[in-house]
């Protein structure tokens, strides 16, 4: 399957989702608020812009993930990470 080119930052946020979604032994990974300012600390470049950027991997095909109920929020779950190459 063809997918587009990521930019640095976004090909970054997806191997980062692959990392935690395999010491999470490929099971659900939540992405409560703390986890996901703590990607942004790690990738400057998507402060302010976590959730679109996860909205575009899921549509480019690089990862699946569903909105659950976390502690009454609604957050990101990721479910599937397609392994980067």
């Amino acid at each position: 399957m063809e997918r587009d080119p990521l930019t640095p930052e976004m090909d970054a946020l997806w191997r980062r989702l692959w990392e935690m979604w395999q010491e999470n032994d490929e099971s659900d990974v939540i992405l409560d608020a703390g986890r996901l300012e703590e990607i942004e600390a790690e990738i400057p470049e998507l402060e302010g812009r976590i959730k679109t950027a996860l909205a575009y991997l899921q549509r480019a095909r690089y990862i699946q993930y569903r909105n659950g109920l976390v502690d009454g929020n609604l957050e990101p779950i990721v479910y599937d990470v397609y392994e980067p190459r």
